[in-house]
């Protein structure tokens, strides 16, 4: 199955993860199990929103879109596993229906979440844009999936450095996502209005306005890097995009990194990736 366009409705990362829904529950039994979970020595944890905390590093079981399964139980689960004398945590998914909108997001997340609040996991974030000095994230991921799924780091940019106990998703101004691996002829949201060139790669920029609900019945402005390339290992030099985007006047010095987040968006099919490296570098 080949994704066509990704539609302008695409809410990404968790735009219906309020705290109701992240109560760990007894999954229903699934029309097939995830693929991960028949992997030898694999321990699979298939709550909806189960987390894992490694460090400042929260992998989080994001099924945001559940309510948009249609006539199938699909299966996602967190996964465990210990290859090479090293512990990797990973997520394993089959939604066999078709959605554009994106069905769930299995993530990492690092700083402040604007859609689930709490305590950051960085005391520097939410971090202005205008006090960053460097920030980059480093990963490698083993993937295989069949159907229709990309590999979409992502960044949350809010009008204010406070942050909430609750969740505050009014305070979102900009999305940024990193198009890093997807299936050939996949098409972000909106329209291509430039082609920078970043670190020696060459990227399509796409912008589209007005996307999703804050909750005010207003949205906010995702803009999408996508990758020339399949890219499953590498470095994203986030302050470099940032900095060539604020000397563009498409994002302000004055604005605020929540949050960087990693994860496959779903869109249908089954897949499991392992995370085999993950680090976000933050200066100061």
């Amino acid at each position: 199955m080949r994704i066509a366009l990704f539609s302008s409705l695409l809410c990404l990362a968790a735009c219906s993860s309020i705290p109701a829904q992240k109560a760990p529950v007894a999954p229903a039994k699934p029309t097939v199990p995830a693929p991960g979970r028949a992997e030898l020595g694999a321990v699979a944890d298939c709550s909806a929103w189960a987390t894992a905390i490694v460090g400042p590093y929260k992998y989080e079981n994001n099924i945001w879109g559940i309510d948009k399964a249609r006539g199938f139980t699909p299966d996602q689960c967190l996964l465990r596993r210990n290859k090479e004398g090293r512990s990797e945590i990973g997520w394993t998914w089959n939604w066999p229906g078709y959605d554009p909108t994106v069905y769930a997001y299995p993530q990492i997340m690092f700083g402040w979440k604007p859609w689930s609040g709490g305590k950051p996991s960085d005391a520097r974030f939410p971090l202005k844009v205008s006090a960053m000095q460097g920030l980059s994230l480093e990963y490698e991921v083993e993937t295989q999936a069949e159907g229709s799924y990309n590999l979409a780091p992502e960044i949350w940019l809010t009008s204010s450095g406070k942050w909430t106990e609750q969740p505050n998703p009014t305070l979102i101004t900009t999305e940024i996502m990193f198009w890093m691996d997807y299936q050939q002829g996949a098409v972000p949201a909106g329209k291509v209005v430039d082609q920078p060139v970043l670190a020696g790669v060459r990227y399509e920029l796409f912008k589209a306005d007005n996307i999703g609900n804050r909750g005010d019945g207003r949205g906010w402005t995702l803009y999408s890097f996508r990758s020339p390339t399949r890219q499953l290992a590498g470095r994203i030099p986030i302050d470099e995009l940032l900095r060539y985007m604020v000397g563009k006047g498409l994002v302000s010095v004055d604005e605020y990194i929540a949050s960087v987040e990693f994860g496959n968006e779903v869109v249908g099919g089954s897949g499991t990736t392992w995370v085999r490296k993950f680090e976000v570098q933050v200066t100061p």
